[in-house]
């Protein structure tokens, strides 16, 4: 199960389709693949400020995967 506004033809930051990842991890036996964005931590901001994170927050270089088995 992909985030509600991602479409499975998006690619991730190698350029793979997020729907290959998918299939691969249910041939596998991985069910219920969940992607799970990086967030900054309430005190990552209160250090750094808001501003050093913009980037980060506008471009996530990764994304979690979580999966059952």
């Amino acid at each position: 199960m992909i985030a509600a506004a991602r479409k499975l033809e998006e690619r991730d930051p190698l350029g793979v389709r997020y729907e290959v990842h998918e299939q691969c991890l249910r041939a596998a036996w991985f069910g219920e693949p969940t992607w799970v964005p990086l967030k900054v931590s309430d005190a990552g901001v209160r250090t750094f400020g808001a501003d050093f994170w913009a980037d980060f927050t506008a471009n996530p270089p990764l994304e979690m995967l979580r999966c059952r088995v």
